[in-house]
């Protein structure tokens, strides 16, 4: 069975099928600083499913939760969401881009390499593997260059082979700064608790203003809303009352849809810097693509002969760095297919807390910090 690499990094999150693949990652690595980038596995997940056929096409359908299972529909969605985050303006910057690395012996089907370029704004690029090393700098060149060097080495030359028939790589980069930044002179160095018997001292940044909050009684914390300069996105912060708590707040976090409300405030935040790196395959087949990865995979709709392939690991790579400034992250998944007192209220984020940062369709990346030292 030839083989598929899937590469996708990002700095941004679109839709709730990712949901499954947070928790997974949330549980199985839970004492540990987190981000992802949903869109960005969305959008390599897409990419396949355009050229996968019968139950490999059902399970990716169900996990992109694709109700027609129409691929010209989810076609032209992307085509719409693509163009709407191509922005560069003051203070705020989002990119996207996306690439298929074709081995130079293979073709991809015609009908499939003019779709996914015309709504996808996929190019294919045919590349040498006899070189593993010298397509593992290439591609990962062309990753720094897209996330502005912030997603090094997503692709190692072990993991490059002769026989590997495609990388597919999405690509997404957001920098944002805050519509009411923290003074740099309010920074000072504080305790965070990072367990109860542990404590770790760290830049916390404040500021007071009116924020929209949310007090979530029967999860026990509460939510404020950080929005960004010159753009309809805003990171929303979810600090339980207790730090034990965070996993539970973490899984009522999905499709949170409560109204926030401004108020005078008082906010504190830890400055922190994330960067996180993981394999997908166990969280996929958790969430039920299992066919992709076995020899039944068919994926016949991707290349010109047919012959299809099996996706051969799936990586991550996110990150995200928050500052008095604003924040600004990027990610890649990489898949391959082989064969602030005083006020009446206050937000102090000194113990382990979740994020995400979304606009009202989009959640673009979604984490959480337990020591942000």
């Amino acid at each position: 069975m030839k083989y598929l690499y899937l590469i996708l990094w990002v700095a941004t999150v679109m839709g709730q099928q990712s949901d499954g693949i947070y928790q997974h990652l949330a549980k199985s690595n839970p004492n540990k600083n987190l981000v992802v980038s949903p869109l960005s596995i969305e959008s390599v997940l897409s990419l396949l499913y355009m050229g996968a056929e019968g139950t490999t096409a059902r399970e990716l359908q169900t996990v992109l939760r694709l109700q027609s299972g129409s691929k010209q529909e989810l076609a032209t969605m992307y085509k719409t969401k693509l163009e709407s985050l191509q922005v560069s303006r003051e203070g705020y910057t989002m990119q996207l881009a996306n690439r298929i690395y074709v081995n130079d012996r293979l073709a991809l089907h015609p009908e499939y390499n003019q779709l996914v370029r015309d709504s996808f704004k996929a190019e294919a690029e045919a590349i040498n593997l006899e070189d593993s090393v010298k397509a593992a700098d290439g591609i990962n060149q062309w990753v720094r260059d897209q996330t502005y060097g912030k997603i090094n080495g997503i692709v190692e030359p072990d993991n490059i082979t002769p026989d590997l028939r495609a990388l597919l790589v999405n690509a997404i980069y957001f920098k944002g700064q805050w519509q009411s930044q923290f003074e740099t002179r309010a920074t000072e160095v504080s305790p965070f608790k990072v367990t109860p018997n542990e404590r770790v001292v760290v830049p916390m940044m404040h500021q007071t203003g009116t924020f929209r909050t949310h007090i979530l009684q029967d999860w026990s914390g509460q939510v404020v809303e950080l929005p960004y300069r010159n753009s309809n996105l805003s990171m929303l912060i979810f600090l339980p009352n207790d730090a034990d708590d965070l996993s539970k707040m973490e899984e009522k976090m999905v499709g949170f849809s409560e109204p926030l409300h401004p108020m005078e405030m008082l906010v504190v935040l830890p400055k922190f810097k994330i960067e996180f790196r993981t394999e997908l395959q166990e969280s996929l087949e958790q969430l039920g693509v299992r066919e992709v990865f076995s020899d039944q995979s068919n994926l016949s709709g991707l290349f010109a002969d047919g012959s299809g392939g099996k996706v051969s690991r799936v990586t991550h790579k996110a990150f995200l760095e928050v500052n008095e400034e604003g924040a600004e992250a990027a990610a890649a998944t990489v898949a391959m297919v082989s064969p602030r007192s005083g006020f009446s209220q206050s937000f102090v984020a000194d113990h382990p807390f979740a994020f995400m940062i979304r606009d009202q369709n989009t959640v673009y990346f979604q984490g959480r910090v337990v020591n942000p030292a």
